[in-house]
């Protein structure tokens, strides 16, 4: 994007395409103008926000929570000599992973179970050419990638997935690269919002002239026709280089959002991290197990000792000053936590997941307690496809590219360019149990009432295919089948003791 002041001082910005960027012959300024990304934070942010993914939290590097070095002293019974023994304090510090919690639960309902194709067509042409495609799809492991693709932009805010051909085993292969340590990745869209550049940066090793050069710093840029390496400043001999022969497109998707999906609990995470940790140092320095003396403690074992034996002597009386009759140790009791604590505890862990996605463990603990019907599920997660409905707006597009790739791949290998033109769909698969079978019943009620056509109806099912559904069709519309789509129905004749020989209920 350039920026231009017209007389008026007025600022106006000009998108322009990655190829008038590329004509600048200059590498720096054309990376400068290619690194673009939707996502507000900055490189050290999103690697920070990776970090706490990895359980990465504040409180490990709280001065305020080091280990101490403690000196036991240690009297020698017969020589009655002093020594000391060191040994560490340790203090609880328990980084609680919620963020992977959260990128689990958000990445299952998106991609959890994968995606089923939808088709339609009568066509015969286009249903031998989807076929083709089917089998090209079922081969690649593009299922595999979009799930990974998912759950690294809910960690590191983007990801892209490269399709390459591999000629040896005729698949379609699916490269997932995503922000790490030695990766970078940024696109750049043209002035109509359509991805036209892809640019990733990392650091490789390579063996030149028998010599081997490692951490190069490496550029390539990827067009929908041709892709540059650049290693450091300077343009890698033989490059730029065509993309494979017969494609028509860039052949990357590119998944983005603005924040990582933990974003905005970090601080609740931390909060809870330290509550935990203080309660569990609470449990560990008394209750596991602590003693209470009744009397004067003379003597007690050693920490290692193997049978312990504490030496108690009776207090004296607060009157005649003499011994009182009784000295004994107890465990010290504690009643539990204050309702103050246990009542933060608690709302931490509700407002993380209110702001993001719920714990799915809750769905066992319903479950045990009673019969969950998969109505009730879906009202217990209504907030939750709220909030992927939502992102689904964006992955609805990203995944139809994939799909458009796919089409343009399997064109250039198979030589059939109607598989471009083919109209092909997608269905999400939910991860929670499945209400196929109320939908079956749903629809066949609507056949039998003839609220719609068994051709809609099965069309409606992803487990039919265009052929069954044509064959389906036929069916339906055989004139002996008239409008009950040749199933006889039982008459008012028809009683238990006299079934319907020709019918259902025939033997």
């Amino acid at each position: 994007m350039a920026i231009r002041r017209n007389r008026t001082g007025t600022i106006n910005f000009i998108i322009m395409t990655a190829e008038e960027i590329l004509s600048l012959k200059n590498i720096q300024q054309e990376l400068s103008l290619l690194k673009n990304n939707l996502s507000p934070l900055s490189d050290s942010q999103i690697r920070s926000g990776v970090r706490f993914y990895l359980n990465h939290h504040d409180i490990e590097n709280d001065p305020n929570l080091a280990d101490e070095l403690i000196k036991e002293k240690i009297i020698d019974p017969e020589t009655k000599k002093t020594t000391f023994r060191t040994y560490v304090k340790k203090r609880t510090k328990l980084s609680l992973p919620y963020p992977q919690q959260i990128v689990m639960t958000c990445t299952a309902f998106i991609m959890g179970k994968g995606i089923n194709l939808v088709f339609n067509s009568e066509n015969q042409k286009d249903i031998d050419s989807y076929s083709k495609f089917v089998e090209m799809w079922n081969k690649s492991n593009i299922i595999s990638a979009l799930r990974e693709a998912a759950k690294r932009t809910f960690i590191g805010t983007r990801s892209l997935v490269q399709f390459m051909y591999e000629s040896d085993s005729e698949k379609v292969k699916c490269k997932v690269i995503y922000e790490d340590g030695n990766y970078h990745i940024y696109r750049h869209k043209d002035e109509n919002g359509r991805m036209d550049a892809i640019v990733v940066t990392y650091l490789r090793d390579k063996i030149e002239g028998g010599v081997l050069h490692q951490n190069v710093d490496t550029t390539e840029i990827y067009l929908k026709d041709r892709w540059y390496r650049y290693e450091g400043l300077f343009l890698v001999k033989g490059f730029p280089k065509k993309n494979p022969e017969g494609t028509t497109k860039l052949l990357f998707a590119y998944f983005e959002q603005e924040y990582p999906e933990f974003w905005f609990v970090m601080e609740l995470v931390n909060k809870q991290d330290y509550a935990r940790s203080q309660h569990s140092d609470v449990n560990t320095r008394i209750g596991n197990p602590a003693m209470v003396v009744n009397g004067e403690l003379k003597k007690k074992p050693l920490i290692n000792d193997a049978l312990k034996i504490y030496e108690i002597n009776p207090k004296k009386g607060t009157v005649t000053d003499t011994p009182s009759s009784t000295a004994d140790m107890k465990y010290l009791e504690v009643k539990g936590a204050p309702e103050s604590v246990k009542l933060e505890l608690e709302n931490n862990e509700r407002d993380i997941y209110r702001f993001t996605y719920p714990d799915l463990y809750s769905l066992i603990n319903k479950a045990i307690s009673g019969n969950l019907s998969s109505k009730s599920i879906m009202l217990m997660f209504t907030h939750v496809f709220a909030k992927i409905a939502e992102k689904q707006t964006i992955w609805d597009d990203m995944i139809r590219r994939c799909i458009s790739i796919m089409e343009d791949i399997c064109a250039a290998i198979t030589g059939d360019d109607n598989v471009r033109n083919l109209n092909i769909d997608f269905k999400y698969n939910s991860i929670l149990p499945s209400s196929t079978d109320d939908l079956v019943k749903m629809l066949s009620i609507a056949v039998g009432s003839h609220l719609t056509t068994y051709e809609r109806a099965s069309s409606q099912l992803d487990f039919n295919d265009p052929d069954v559904v044509n064959a389906i069709k036929e069916f339906d519309t055989d004139p002996k089948a008239g409008q009950t789509g040749g199933v006889e129905i039982p008459t008012d004749k028809d009683t238990d003791e006299n079934p319907n020989q020709d019918g259902v209920n025939g033997m």
